[in-house]
């Protein structure tokens, strides 16, 4: 799987990408080991295929070789790759239509250099190669002698017209349901990763995120903040108003936040009324004033729900990345304990830890 996949690795939603990568590599390496065996039994003298074409197929595993090699260098270089190979089987089977007179059905190579050609490098390449192929074959029963019948070409190129539509059907349809399943996906990878009320990131999808914001942070001695954020008294909110009015609430909360936060800032909702931010690569005194504008923001609005005003602050507890942190559980301790502070001196401010 290593050598199928060139050495990468590839997220879950890849598998499309993945199978054309062991495809491409699988077809290489086919084609590297048995044009090798095709030449070495002509030289040998047990399958003879004239001088011509016993170098043409070491020329061909040669190259088949090198395109492996060079895919296993960028995920980007699939589709040289994949030309690459086809190319160099167009020409080859072209060779074999001239000089191996003796096999009355090298023309079916044709077949096999078409099916992949859809397969690998899509419709619109696939009709390419199958043009270049017809192409190929007339030239070639027009300038040399094939040995074969104008019955047989004719039948030949036919076939090959069938079953390129056939191919063109079926790869569009293929495409077409690869093309569903991975927008599916994506917008199940987006519903796993959000919040279902406020639309922000979960509690799952934060902890993956503050973990890699941690590491990259040491790795890059950058400091970063995290703020814990917890709207004040909204259990006796609830109980009041209702659960609907509350969650209209934690929605408009959300909602002013963003104002304040910078699109490339964390937020995420934690739990019930609990939120936070990460502020990356910031100082002390930067994260201070991003949760002070928050506090003063939440606190000179009131929110209006079902016809009620209602006047929501919130307590936050703000901590900063340390040298010595060896988890990112150790930062957030600290801004829990903020948050505490906050609370017990009487809610509606800034903490900082």
């Amino acid at each position: 799987n290593n050598f199928l996949l060139s050495g990468f690795e590839f997220e879950e939603n890849d598998d499309f990408l993945k199978f054309k990568f062991k495809i491409v590599n699988s077809i290489a390496l086919i084609v590297t080991i048995f044009s090798l065996i095709f030449a070495i039994l002509s030289n040998l003298g047990i399958n003879e295929l004239g001088v011509i074409h016993t170098n043409v197929n070491y020329a061909y595993a040669l190259i088949a070789l090198l395109s492996t090699a060079y895919l296993r260098l960028s995920k980007e270089n699939l589709m040289v790759s994949t030309h690459i190979i086809l190319v160099a089987s167009l020409l080859t089977f072209a060779s074999a239509l001239v000089f191996v007179i003796q096999d009355e059905f090298r023309i079916i190579w044709f077949y096999l250099l078409v099916y992949a050609a859809y397969i690998l490098a899509g419709s619109m390449y696939g009709i390419a190669y199958t043009i270049v192929s017809i192409v190929v074959i007339l030239l070639e029963n027009y300038f040399f002698d094939l040995g074969l019948s104008e019955l047989a070409i004719n039948s030949a190129i036919l076939g090959l017209v069938i079953g390129s539509f056939l191919s063109f059907i079926y790869t569009n349809k293929i495409t077409q349901y690869h093309e569903i399943l991975y927008n599916k996906n994506k917008e199940l990878e987006k519903l796993s990763s959000t919040d279902f009320l406020t639309g922000i990131m979960n509690k799952r999808i934060f902890e993956q995120t503050i973990h890699n914001i941690f590491v990259k942070s040491n790795k890059k001695r950058e400091i970063f903040a995290l703020i814990i954020l917890e709207l004040d008294y909204f259990k006796e909110i609830n109980t009041q108003y209702g659960h609907v009015v509350g969650d209209e609430i934690l929605v408009s909360f959300t909602y002013v936040v963003k104002l304040i936060l910078k699109k490339e800032d964390v937020f995420a909702r934690i739990s019930g009324a609990e939120f936070v931010v990460v502020l990356e690569d910031t100082s002390k005194k930067d994260a201070i004033r991003v949760a002070q504008k928050i506090c003063q923001e939440l606190a000179r609005r009131e929110i209006y729900v079902t016809g009620n005003s209602i006047q929501v602050n919130t307590s936050i507890g703000v901590s900063m990345s340390e040298p010595e942190d060896t988890h990112f559980t150790e930062i957030f301790k600290r801004s829990d304990r903020a948050l505490d502070k906050a609370k017990e001196e009487g809610r509606n401010k800034v903490c900082i830890l």
